[in-house]
């Protein structure tokens, strides 16, 4: 009796042990680790409040700041931020009197007018803040930041999902071909692209046929944004491919997209996670670099690059203009590269918790 109450509780606790493993699956294991690391999520808030704040930017501008981010004021051309108007000023006399020593006993009433100036825009109704200032044609600044946000973020997904669906389908048939003809042409078109200087052929063809957002992402990502994940994917199936249970697979007549879609492709999957969030990144600072140099996205449509040329000559008498969409890009940016890392170390099984 003593024997048999023994062997149940030692099944029951092998039981309990067995599920407690099925339970844990790589991706509860992924989904753990993300959790677990304050960097990462961070990073997904910051993204998460920039494409909430960008999506709803016609609300936000209606209903909260009362600004139409196309509406000109020219009787308020660069006017610094509402809450500033009065500190303003003593910051520019503290900048001029550091040619023969700063004057820092400035700082304590500039100070106090931004706290009391910060106030009355707390209390202040629709369309009587311009919490980041106006630009060179009166209009709100703040308003066309979040409405930047929106051909900034379309962008940079758009640019990213052609980019990883490029990359994952030539890569997948490069490495499974890897060795063959498919695959030598490949090569040679990733070769020819990867020549290509960017930039260059972009700020030619741009100007000529002025295609609008959606044609200036999908040109962006065919350039090349692609051809790094295709080669890194073509490395991982070239291995993958020769595993035992690729062989069997293809021995029983599983046809080859098969093969790449059900047992190559879940074992990268890892590897397009990390560079679908990287590139979104990547095509953003495309997208404002482009647009800075006048062959990217043109007015009326606001994005924070063009908005940081409409700025070019007035870094010093009116800085908010730079300071507004490089706090954009910059916090955006910094959410992705921190989601990022910790999607590639929670991915990783070699790094634990």
């Amino acid at each position: 009796m003593a024997q048999s109450t023994l062997a149940l509780s030692k099944q029951k606790a092998i039981a309990g042990r067995a599920a407690e493993l099925k339970q844990n699956t790589y991706w509860e294991a992924v989904g753990r680790k993300l959790y677990k690391d304050k960097l990462a999520m961070l990073g997904l808030f910051l993204i998460s409040f920039v494409a909430i704040s960008a999506l709803a930017a016609p609300y936000l501008a209606d209903n909260v700041l009362g600004f139409d981010f196309k509406k000109t004021n020219l009787r308020e051309r660069n006017d610094p931020p509402t809450w500033a108007a009065e500190s303003w000023p003593i910051f520019q006399d503290f900048a001029r009197s550091c040619g023969d020593g700063c004057e820092w006993s400035l700082w304590g009433e500039m100070i106090r007018k931004s706290i009391t100036g910060l106030g009355n825009c707390f209390r202040a109704g629709l369309g009587e803040c311009h919490w980041m200032g106006t630009d060179d044609a009166g209009r709100d600044v703040f308003v066309r930041g979040l409405y930047g946000g929106r051909i900034s973020m379309m962008f940079g997904s758009l640019v990213a999902i052609t980019t990883i669906s490029l990359g994952i389908v030539v890569g997948l048939i490069s490495g499974y071909y890897a060795a063959t003809l498919i695959d030598d042409a490949i090569n040679a078109i990733i070769m020819t692209l990867s020549s290509i200087p960017d930039l260059f052929f972009l700020i030619i063809v741009v100007p000529i046929f002025r295609p609008g957002p959606v044609g200036l992402a999908l040109l962006v990502a065919f350039l090349g944004g692609w051809t790094g994940l295709s080669r890194l994917i073509r490395g991982q199936t070239f291995s993958i491919r020769e595993r035992d249970y690729v062989i069997a697979s293809r021995s029983i007549g599983t046809s080859p997209w098969s093969i790449m879609t059900k047992h190559v492709l879940p074992n990268v999957s890892s590897i397009i996670i990390v560079a679908a969030v990287f590139s979104i990144s990547g095509a953003i600072i495309a997208e404002a670099s482009l647009s800075y140099l006048g062959v990217g996205i043109g007015p009326p449509n606001a994005s924070w690059g063009n908005m940081l040329r409409e700025a070019l000559g007035s870094y010093s008498k009116a800085p908010w203009l730079v300071i507004a969409p490089g706090f954009f890009l910059f916090v955006t940016n910094l959410g992705i590269l921190l989601l990022g890392d910790g999607l590639r170390d929670a991915l990783d099984p070699w790094v634990k918790g």
